[in-house]
This record gives C-alpha cells, structure tokens and sequence, in this order.
C-alpha cells in the first residue's frame, strides 16, 4: 500500500469516526427531547424554581414589547383586530385547588399556546418582509416559552414525583383551514395578548411556591428514608 492509499484510508476511518461521534450525539440529544423530564429528579430543588421564576419574568416582560410591536405593526385596527373574540385561541386562565394541579394548568397551557404561536409567525412570515421584528421577537419566543414549559415540568416532578404528567396535544385545534388577512391579524393579537396574560400569571404562581417548594421535597426525602 503506498502512501497516498494509507493516508487515504487514514482519513476515511478518522472521518467514519467522527460521523460515529456525532450520530452519538444527536442520539443523546434526541433522547433529552423525547425525554426532558430525566435530569430533573437529580436538580437542585432552589435552583429549579430561581430559574424558571427568572426566566418567566424575563419572557413576560418580553411578550409585552412584542405584542405592543405588533399592535403598531398592524396600523390604526389594531384596537379593533385585539378586542376581537375567538374561541379557538387557548385560555390564559390557571385553574386548579392546589399547588400541583395549577402548576400543571400553567404547563399545560404553555404547550398549547407553543403550536398558536408558530402558527403566528408563520402567517406574519406571508404578511410582513423576513426581517420584521415581530416574526424575529416570536421566533425567540418559542424557544424561551418550550424552555419555560421544561422547567415548569421540573416543578411538577417535584410536586407530584410519583405521578405521570399529561402531554397536552401538539397541534392547535380550532384554527380554521383558511383565514383572511384580517382574521390572521386578529388571531395573532389574541394569541399574543392571552400568551402575555399566562406568563404574567405564571409567574404569581411560582411566585407563591416560594418557601413552600423545596421545603416540601425535604420531607418528603425525609419520609422516605
């Protein structure tokens, strides 16, 4: 074997192994998606709720800037098109007697709005140029909101260890096959309003837990040894 055919082969199996390391890797990162509930059992218990309460705040103050960005992006209807009713629009109401169950009601409501809002941007995409700051503002948005509903998870396994947490459908319900531009303008709005209503409530309600949370996990600890 001369060489170039070594060296040639040498660089095939460094390249076969690096492929063998990435593919690796996205397993691993596919598992933690289809499984995000996993690190948090082994998680500081002041550590989850500091971050998620922080990020919460952070993300319903952020909405707030984005909706008023759209309202100003839709002219002089945009009062109009926002007092609008719509009944396929998600609740922004938490509902629930104790700490769990409106834990999991802000959780729940969380995973439904993310699919409204991809939902949004995509029809804002068709309306307004690639760099409209309202299709960039909810872009990030998406992303915050799943990481706000992954540690709000985390609070619940922490709350209830012992029972599973439903899954929330994926995909919007109620969202008519076909809307005019008006309608997308009006959806969009109450998306956003309800979407900044639920983070401002979801941050009450961690807020509450304060105190409450982690002394609760150590008794339970406690309990159980």
């Amino acid at each position: 074997m001369n060489c170039h055919v070594r060296n040639m082969v040498c660089l095939s199996q460094r390249s076969q192994a690096k492929f063998r390391i990435i593919i690796l890797i996205l397993i691993l990162i596919a598992v933690e998606l289809v499984h995000p509930t996993m690190p948090c059992k082994h998680e500081n218990c002041s550590k989850v709720l500091h971050r998620s309460l922080k990020l919460t705040k952070s993300m319903a103050k952020r909405s707030a800037e984005i909706l008023e960005t759209y309202k100003t992006s839709q002219g002089d209807s945009a009062d109009l098109i926002c007092d609008m009713q719509m009944d396929n629009v998600p609740v922004s109401t938490i509902s629930g007697q104790t700490m769990s169950e409106r834990i999991l009601s802000v959780y729940t409501h969380l995973k439904e709005f993310l699919p409204h809002m991809k939902t949004v941007m995509e029809q804002q995409k068709d309306l307004n140029p690639p760099t409209n700051l309202v299709v960039e503002g909810l872009h990030s948005m998406i992303t915050h909101v799943h990481h706000i509903a992954l540690r709000v998870n985390c609070i619940l396994q922490i709350l209830q260890p012992n029972i599973p947490i439903p899954e929330p459908a994926e995909r919007p319900t109620g969202i008519p096959p076909a809307q005019n531009i008006f309608q997308q303008k009006a959806y969009g709005c109450i998306v956003l309003s309800r979407l900044q209503e639920l983070l401002s409530q979801a941050v009450q309600e961690q807020k509450s837990l304060k105190g409450k949370l982690c002394r609760k996990r150590n008794k339970d600890q406690f309990l159980m040894n």
